[in-house]
């Protein structure tokens, strides 16, 4: 059995409750009934705070304040979560291709590559001997993926080492994502391989990472199973059916 992870600030409680929401068409539609009034009557005032920022900079002439910056993140940083959740509720419909993940994966590996690099880590990903094509939605896909490594880039202090990898057989796609080996540096130093994560608050960090992929696997037909262990670190394992069903 999975167990619900937890890392700091980047997972509120919204997100951990949604995760068990996200698999089930009926429960997405419950989501949809409450949050979509709700969501529509925000992204209004979101509007009117957009035009207000807009028009402060156009009469300040270069006069900005210094906290300027922070208060137009933390606007983006709203935005994003109404995106996110218009993104989880509403329906959902793939654009299939029929291809092995490598190629795809690849394309992505220089930017997430980025991510951890400006953070003083190195992604490992682990290519599979045998790539069998698989369907999946590239954009949806990429998104997803995009939302969570954006989110494990920006953990500090972690004496893990984050690794991406993938297989395919027969009948489904497996994608794990794997914080569970310790830092090369860190073997052999006591307390090092349990120290806590610390996320920072990042603009970057996206506190409906989880659900958001969660949503876009279960739309492929499958499930995604988060697990952080004591002593162990965190891990993602997404899986559905290799060919999609009509």
């Amino acid at each position: 059995m999975s167990r619900q992870p937890h890392d700091g600030p980047a997972e509120s409680r919204l997100s951990l409750s949604m995760l068990p929401v996200v698999t089930s068409q009926e429960r997405i539609a419950g989501l949809r009934q409450v949050l979509s009034g709700f969501s529509h009557r925000c992204r209004n005032s979101l509007n009117g705070i957009k035009m207000s920022l807009y028009l402060v900079q156009r009469e300040s002439r270069g006069a900005i304040p210094s906290a300027w910056e922070e208060l137009e993140q933390t606007y983006l940083q709203l935005e994003r979560i109404f995106d996110r959740l218009q993104a989880i509720y509403r329906p959902m419909p793939l654009t299939l291709v029929r291809s092995p993940l490598g190629p795809f994966l690849a394309d992505q590996e220089p930017k997430w590559r980025a991510w951890f690099e400006a953070n003083g880590r190195t992604l490992r990903v682990a290519r599979p001997s045998q790539d069998l094509p698989v369907d999946f939605d590239p954009i949806h896909l990429g998104m997803g993926l995009d939302a969570v490594l954006a989110w494990r880039a920006e953990v500090r202090h972690s004496s893990r080492q984050p690794g991406l990898s993938w297989q395919t057989d027969e009948g489904s796609c497996e994608l794990v994502w794997d914080e569970h080996e310790p830092l090369p540096s860190c073997v052999g130093r006591a307390g090092s391989a349990g120290a806590e994560e610390k996320d920072p608050g990042s603009a970057r960090v996206d506190p409906l990472a989880l659900p958001l992929l969660a949503r876009i696997v279960a739309a492929h037909g499958g499930r995604l199973e988060a697990t952080r262990e004591p002593g162990r670190g965190f891990g993602l394992t997404a899986r559905w059916p290799r060919f999609h069903a009509p």
